[in-house]
C-alpha cells in the first residue's frame, strides 16, 4: 500500500505568539512561502551572546487564573481534525520574513551548557551543531524519566542523526524548543525550533511518497517520534495525539515492533505505550482497535518514560473504558473488581526488567516512588471516573460501583499529597514523570494548603525541566479551581484541549 499525504506545504500559523496560546491556531493557509534564510552573521550573533554570560530562568512561578468561561480560539481543520495526518497531510510553510533580527541569548548556571559549540562537523551547519552540543549537554537529559549511560535519546539518536539529515531536524527541533522554554530570550530559538519541526514535516511527506508503507525507513519513524515530544515540550493541546496516532499507523503499516532493529524497537515501544495510554485518558477516542496491540505491548527493558508504571498506566486506560460497559452492569462490576485488585497488588506483578547500565539504587528508589503515586493517582482517577458515570442521566451507573474499590478517594489523595511532602520535587529527572499524579490530585483538591502544594510542585517540575506539558497543567486546574465544581474532563471538553499527561 502506498501511502501519499496529498496535500501541498502551504500556511503556517502564528505558533510562537507570546505568551503560546495553547489553543493556538497552528496551520493554516498562506501565500506562496519562501524559505528563511539563517546567514553566518545571524550565527555568530547568537554564538558571541551565548558564550558571553548566563540566561536567566523565566519567571514561571505562576500560571495565568483562566476563567471557567475560556473558550479556545477557532482552529483550523488541521488542527482540529481527528483524521491522521496520513490520510488528510499537513499544511506549513516557512517564515516568509528575511529580516535579521538581533538575539541576545545568556545563560544562568543553572542552564550553563552552550560556551561554545563543538567546532564543526563536516556535514553538519554551524546551528545544527550548537543544537546538538545542548541535546547532548542538557535536553536529552531532562527530557527523559530515567537518566543512564544507555539513555536511547542519546546513544540511539545521536549517531542516527549523524546519517540521516531528517532525523537530525527532528533532534534539533526538539533541541531548540527546549533551549526556548529555558531561556528568558526565546525568540531565536523559537524561530529555530519552527524552522527545524517545517522541514522534519516535509521529509516525513517525502518519506511517505518515496517509500511504500512496509518499508518507511527507521529515521522517519523515530523523526514522527520527536514530532510527538517536541509537542509535549511545546505544551500543545491540538497537535500532538495527531502526530502519535501516525506514529501507531505507520508502526502497523510496517509491521509492528517486530519489524524494527532491537534498540528502535525498545525506544518507540516504550514512548509509544507511555504516551497512547495516557493520551486515552484525556481522549478517550484515540486509541482504535488496531492501535490497541501496539499500546498493549509487553516491555522488557526499564524504559526511561514508562519506569515501574506500567501495569499502572494500561489499568488507567482500562478505567477510560469503563462508560462504554454501563449497558452491561455485571460487565462492568467485574472490570472494576479486577482493576482494583491489580492496583492493590500491582507490586506482586511487577516484571524483572533488565535494568540499564548506569542505572543506580537511588534511580530505582525514585522510580519505585513515582509508580507508587501514579497506583494512588490511578484510584483517584477511578473515582472520579464512576463519579462522572453517575453524573450521567444516558450512562446510569450506580453508585453501588464505588463500593468495589478498596482504597477511597480521600485516602487516595491523601496518600499522594504525604508522598510529595516526603519526597518534594527536585532536579531529578525521575520526577519528570509526576504531572499525572499532581494534577489528578489537584483535580480532587479542597484545601488551600493542598493546592498550594501541588501547584509548587508543578511549578518546580516546569522550572527543572522546561517541558511546556506542565504550564497546561497547571491552566486547567486554575480553571477548575477559580469557578464552579466541575469534572475535569468536562473542562476539557468544553475547551477542546487534548491535554498532554506525560
Amino acid at each position: 500500500m502506498k501511502l501519499s499525504l496529498g496535500l501541498s506545504c502551504e500556511g503556517y500559523g502564528s505558533v510562537w505568539a507570546k505568551p503560546l496560546d495553547p489553543g493556538a491556531q497552528v496551520f493554516q493557509q498562506v501565500g506562496p512561502s519562501k524559505r528563511r534564510k539563517l546567514s553566518r552573521s545571524h550565527s555568530a550573533s547568537i554564538s558571541s551572546d551565548v558564550s558571553s554570560g548566563s540566561v536567566s530562568s523565566p519567571n514561571l512561578a505562576s500560571s495565568p487564573t483562566i476563567s471557567p468561561n475560556t473558550s479556545c480560539p477557532s482552529v483550523s481543520k488541521y488542527d482540529a481534525d481527528e483524521t491522521c495526518w496520513l490520510e488528510v497531510g499537513w499544511r506549513v510553510a516557512d517564515d516568509e520574513d528575511d529580516t535579521e533580527k538581533p538575539v541576545t541569548t545568556t545563560l544562568n548556571d543553572k542552564t550553563r551548557v552552550i560556551t561554545k559549540p563543538f567546532g564543526y562537523i563536516s556535514h553538519l551547519t554551524y546551528l545544527e551543531t550548537l543544537y546538538l552540543q545542548y541535546y547532548v549537554e542538557r535536553g536529552s537529559k531532562l527530557l527523559a524519566n530515567l537518566e543512564n549511560e544507555e539513555n536511547p535519546l542519546r546513544s540511539l539518536l545521536i549517531p542516527r542523526a549523524h546519517s540521516s539529515p531528517l532525523l537530525m531536524n527532528a533532534l534539533c527541533a526538539l533541541s531548540a524548543i527546549h533551549l526556548a522554554n529555558r531561556t528568558s530570550d526565546s525568540l531565536y530559538a523559537q524561530t529555530a525550533a519552527a524552522d527545524y519541526y517545517i522541514q522534519t514535516m516535509r521529509g516525513v511527506r517525502t518519506a511517505l511518497t518515496e517509500r511504500s508503507a512496509d518499508k518507511f525507513p527507521e529515521d522517519a519513524l523515530l523523526s514522527v517520534a520527536l514530532l510527538c515530544k517536541f509537542e509535549i515540550v511545546r505544551g500543545s493541546v491540538r497537535q500532538w495525539t495527531v502526530h502519535l496516532n501516525a506514529l501507531g499507523k505507520l508502526l502497523l503499516s510496517r509491521g509492528g515492533f517486530d519489524s524494527l532493529s532491537q534498540d528502535t524497537a525498545d525506544f518507540l515501544r516504550g514512548l509509544f505505550v507511555y504516551g497512547q495510554n495516557l493520551a486515552k485518558l484525556t481522549n478517550p477516542r484515540l486509541i482504535t482497535a488496531p492501535l490497541s496491540n501496539l499500546s498493549h505491548a509487553e516491555i522488557t527493558r526499564l524504559d526511561i518514560y514508562v519506569g515501574y508504571t506500567e501495569r499502572i498506566i494500561k489499568l488507567c486506560a482500562r478505567i477510560a473504558d469503563l462508560p462504554l460497559l454501563c449497558a452491561d452492569p455485571a460487565a462492568l462490576g467485574l472490570e472494576i473488581h479486577a482493576i482494583d485488585e491489580s492496583l492493590r497488588n500491582w507490586t506482586k506483578y511487577l516484571p524483572s526488567y533488565i535494568i540499564p547500565k548506569g542505572t543506580t539504587e537511588e534511580n530505582l528508589t525514585r522510580l519505585r516512588m513515582v509508580a507508587e503515586c501514579f497506583c494512588d493517582a490511578a484510584y483517584i482517577y477511578l473515582h472520579s471516573t464512576l463519579e462522572r458515570m453517575m453524573r450521567e442521566p444516558t450512562q446510569r451507573a450506580s453508585p453501588i460501583w464505588t463500593s468495589f474499590v478498596s482504597l477511597s478517594k480521600r485516602v487516595a489523595v491523601e496518600r499522594c499529597l504525604r508522598s510529595i511532602r516526603s519526597s518534594p520535587p527536585d532536579d531529578h529527572c525521575e520526577y519528570s514523570a509526576l504531572t499525572f499524579p499532581l494534577f489528578i490530585t489537584g483535580c480532587e483538591c479542597e484545601e488551600a494548603i493542598d493546592r498550594e502544594l501541588i501547584m509548587q510542585s508543578l511549578t518546580r517540575l516546569e522550572i527543572n525541566f522546561g517541558i511546556g506539558n506542565v504550564k497546561r497543567a497547571k491552566e486547567l486546574l486554575n480553571i477548575l479551581w477559580a469557578g464552579e465544581k466541575l469534572h475535569w474532563l468536562d473542562v476539557l471538553e468544553h475547551l477542546k484541549w487534548d491535554l498532554i499527561l506525560t
